[in-house]
């Protein structure tokens, strides 16, 4: 059985970030290494060589996953407690080198640097596959779940001006990086990262979608709700997921029809949930499509649709300051069977959306990224780092006495600690 996580034993000598180690042997590291060479299948990697194995080289990445560090950093910290332990007694060659007891960083580079990106992506699936097996098995998701999708930007500096490097203006100090489009699970209070894929210029993100539904409905999980960033608002996205028979909710953009839409309720010709249409891109020689969805107003902080639709009627405001003090929401799902809870259900589910750009944000905050301009190597280091490294810390939370307040500074801090409650950078 894999432990990620041992909870901290009280005792009054020690201060609260003190725990027991948790990870006392290699053993520990090859137990989730194991797991995972064993979901992405050995034929999906590359062989390694006659000294060091494809599980040898995972053992040094699954622990620069766990304590978000640099291979270069992972190996060298596990060679060197290897040998302070005495689990391991190095041999002096010839040439004055000495053996090691876990690959070094230039073999683990090596070996990234043979995989390519779609290979890196099925290593992925198979690391967030052990996550959730092991929260489920704890029970701590249930088996319904709420899936989020988002995208997130991470700079890049270099002179690359491919398909997979894109141009932007939201990144601080660079206008090109690379784009991650990141799925999350929600249910249970925990929500965990499932996903992550490295989009191209003009690369549909369909396909990532409707694979990480199916995927999860593979290993066990039923999926009613997606909720998706208003850089998901099309036609495809929205019939697609539909024929899978899960439920969209979306932000509405500020086109035309949502105007009118907002006209129409202030004006009170229509309620605030309304039937809305949304088309498919005109090509040439293609038939345009739609799909019917509804359309939920909502007032924005410190304000009620019921105060904006007074002061309107009164003068008090123009039907150009009502507008911008209402936004609305967009989901495939019909009303019927839920009455007049229909727009609260719709907005509290949005709401836990948030979640995800919050675990972006976090991700920042202590950024060790692998520094190489490979893109299967970067992958690795923001699914590691940023993702698989947050869903373990959700799972300990649920066994640690400390609940919410176990950060996850803290977490890192505490996952490979050693006896003499010292932080084992």
């Amino acid at each position: 059985m894999t432990v990620f996580y041992k909870i901290p034993e009280s005792s009054a000598g020690l201060n609260p970030c003190s725990t027991s180690p948790v990870y006392k042997t290699f053993a520990e590291f090859k137990k989730i290494a194991a797991k995972v060479l064993k979901s992405v299948g050995a034929k999906n990697l590359p062989p390694g060589k006659r000294r060091w194995k494809a599980l040898d080289i995972l053992v040094v990445l699954v622990y620069a996953w766990l304590r978000g560090v640099s291979p270069h950093h992972a190996s060298r910290k596990l060679n060197d407690i290897a040998i302070e332990k005495g689990w391991f007694k190095p041999v002096t060659f010839a040439d004055g080198r000495h053996s090691r007891a876990v690959p070094h960083q230039t073999q683990v580079n090596e070996w990234l640097g043979k995989m390519e990106l779609p290979q890196l992506k099925k290593l992925a699936r198979a690391v967030f596959a052990v996550a959730l097996k092991e929260a489920r098995r704890k029970g701590y998701l249930p088996r319904e779940v709420v899936l989020e999708y988002d995208t997130t930007l991470r700079g890049y500096w270099g002179r690359r001006r491919d398909r997979l490097i894109k141009g932007t203006t939201k990144v601080k100090g660079t206008h090109h990086a690379r784009q991650y489009h990141g799925a999350m699970i929600h249910g249970g209070g925990a929500s965990l990262y499932v996903a992550l894929d490295h989009v191209a210029k003009e690369e549909s993100k369909v396909p990532f979608l409707l694979d990480t539904a199916a995927w999860l409905k593979k290993i066990g999980f039923k999926v009613k709700w997606a909720l998706a960033d208003r850089e998901y608002y099309s036609y495809s996205v929205l019939s697609t997921l539909k024929a899978q028979g899960i439920d969209v909710i979306t932000v509405a953009k500020d086109y035309k029809q949502l105007r009118c839409a907002k006209e129409a309720y202030l004006a009170g010709r229509k309620g605030r949930v309304q039937s809305f249409t949304i088309k498919s891109g005109a090509k040439a020689g293609c038939k345009v499509q739609s799909i019917k969805c509804r359309l939920v107003l909502y007032p924005k902080k410190k304000y009620s649709l019921a105060a904006i639709r007074r002061d309107l009627r009164h003068g008090a405001m123009t039907m150009d300051e009502a507008c911008e003090r209402i936004y609305g929401l967009i989901t495939t799902a019909a009303p019927q069977g839920h009455g007049k809870k229909f727009p609260a259900l719709i907005r509290r589910l949005y709401r836990t959306r948030w979640k995800i750009e919050t675990g972006y944000r976090v991700a920042d905050v202590k950024h060790c990224s692998w520094r190489s301009d490979r893109d299967g190597t970067r992958f690795m280091d923001e699914m590691g780092r940023m993702l698989l490294l947050q869903d373990l810390w959700q799972v300990a939370k649920g066994d640690d006495p400390r609940g919410n307040t176990l950060t996850l500074e803290t977490f890192r801090d505490e996952i490979v600690n050693k006896s003499t409650c010292q932080i084992n950078a």
